[in-house]
């Protein structure tokens, strides 16, 4: 199909029908009076009926030209934004990475990354997954690093890590499921302990499960009605803040009131040849 009017006939024809009159227009276009009043000729000629009804004053759109004055102004809000994307400096097409993650890491670092790589240009999509998976998927290429636990072994020699802050777990429950505080670890033993992750490396099962009955619950929209009902107790980050529930307590135990401190660790793969990309993120 070919276009016969141009984008000058256009604008004449909204701005006239703004205006009213086409010596107004033509001064808040800029232009002489006689090339507005031609543009709109032309134009008239070209659809073959009049826009207006130059009898009155100011003039008033007939019906067709009623009809396509809303689609000359939305044709012409598009020409403007086509204009001031084509006159921008070329930018880069934005770097897209997936961060994975689990219940352990703390959601305020998580808000964090995403608006400071935002600011540089960085889309970050986020992964919940368990460690063991995550590694699956370093090594596969389906996402670009992890923020774990650290689990005081040696990462495989394909990836590489760093210490990026610590977090706090404590011992949380209904202050109905224990009568005398502090809560020896034998008591803790003797329980049920909800535990958050179905998939722990042996080293922080050792460091975590402490009862011999455990209960997997990795939705932790589960985890807070099941320790205000006193399903059992649950040995969790600080960050997740579970006294909000009603009726869970942190609950002082034989290990001290200051809980128990864990490194998180970033892991990735080495950047590929060809690749090049960074997050500057302070987590302190």
């Amino acid at each position: 199909m070919t276009i016969s009017f141009s984008l000058a006939q256009i604008e004449a024809f909204a701005t006239v029908s703004e205006c009213g009159s086409i010596t107004r227009a033509a001064k808040k276009m800029g232009k002489d009076r006689t090339t507005v009043s031609e543009l709109l000729e032309y134009l008239e000629l070209d659809l073959g009926y009049p826009l207006f009804d130059r009898h009155c004053r100011p003039f008033v759109l007939t019906e067709r030209g009623n009809l396509l004055y809303r689609q000359a102004r939305l044709f012409l809000h598009e020409a403007q934004a086509f204009s001031v994307i084509a006159v921008q400096p070329q930018r880069f097409v934005p770097q897209v990475l997936t961060l994975s993650y689990d219940v352990f890491t703390p959601r305020s670092l998580l808000i964090t990354l995403v608006i400071e790589c935002f600011q540089q240009g960085i889309q970050l999509h986020l992964c919940y997954q368990d460690r063991q998976k995550a590694e699956q998927a370093l090594q596969e290429g389906a996402i670009d690093i992890g923020l774990y636990q650290a689990v005081n072994q040696s990462v495989s020699d394909r990836f590489r890590w760093r210490a990026v802050g610590s977090i706090e777990l404590a011992v949380y429950a209904s202050p109905a499921l224990f009568n005398a505080r502090p809560v020896s670890l034998l008591t803790l033993a003797s329980g049920n302990q909800l535990i958050p992750n179905a998939a722990l490396e042996a080293y922080l099962v050792g460091r975590m499960q402490i009862a011999d009955r455990v209960q997997c619950i990795n939705d932790m929209a589960l985890m807070g009605p099941l320790l205000e009902n006193g399903m059992g107790w649950a040995f969790l980050p600080v960050h997740l803040r579970m006294e909000q529930h009603n009726g869970v307590e942190r609950i002082d135990t034989e290990m001290g009131k200051s809980g128990v401190v864990h490194t998180m660790v970033a892991i990735w793969q080495p950047v590929r040849p060809g690749t090049r990309y960074y997050i500057r993120c302070s987590t302190g």
